[in-house]
């Protein structure tokens, strides 16, 4: 029997649980990790349009969304 290997897109990959998630989820398929430095695709959620276009390109079975901003008691 054929495994299917999912394509997951993973927001937030430098944040601990980002971090975390990237080994976490290797197990279960591709991963994609992205965050607000990526170059091949956008990973920063201020610019929605670059995320929308991530998404298209990459066409993933899963999205995980582990981004958050640091230090929020000083945001």
């Amino acid at each position: 029997m054929a495994t299917v290997t999912q394509s997951i897109l993973l927001f937030g990959k430098s944040g601990q649980v980002g971090w975390e998630l990237q080994r976490s989820l290797s197990v279960l398929g591709h991963v994609t990790a992205l965050d607000f430095d990526s170059q091949d695709h956008c990973g920063d959620f201020s610019n929605p349009d670059g995320i929308v276009q991530a998404v298209r390109a990459l066409r993933p079975d899963v999205i995980v969304n582990a981004a958050a901003h640091t230090a929020v008691d000083k945001a």
